[in-house]
């Protein structure tokens, strides 16, 4: 069923980009034979990235938190974006058990893998790039 999560994902996340120093797309992934709890190595084996490559984990929570929060300054359009956040993660929540959030990379461009257990099996997620100085 990761096919299925995937296609949730892909659906939710359509026009979004993740905010930081550039504004990058979401790319749906499904890694079918993968099991278990996401954990570092294997992100890093099937992301196929140096298993020596530096790896920051973090919660679905602080990875969104900015993301979905309105403030007082917000216009429509940052409403209407801060609501489609809150959707991708509740998509995600749906979608994903146990999902994580990983960035790869040693540098200041990361790759950012959020991932976590389809239902029936394999893992799913989102992929971006962050650029953080």
């Amino acid at each position: 069923m990761t096919d299925k999560a995937a296609a949730a994902l892909k659906k939710a996340s359509a026009g979004l980009t993740y905010e930081s120093e550039t504004d990058a797309p979401f790319e749906a992934f499904a890694w079918k034979d993968a099991e278990g709890t996401p954990a570092k190595d294997r992100v890093l084996q099937l992301g196929k990235h140096a298993e020596d490559e530096p790896v920051e984990e973090e919660t679905l929570e602080d990875f969104f938190g900015e993301l979905t929060r309105e403030q007082d300054w917000h216009g429509k359009a940052e409403k209407a974006a801060v609501r489609r956040y809150r959707n991708l993660l509740k998509v995600i929540r749906e979608q994903l058990t146990g999902a994580k959030v990983f960035k790869v990379g040693g540098g200041p461009r990361k790759a950012v893998y959020i991932v976590g257990r389809a239902k029936g099996g394999g893992w799913a997620g989102l992929k971006t790039t962050a650029v953080e100085t």
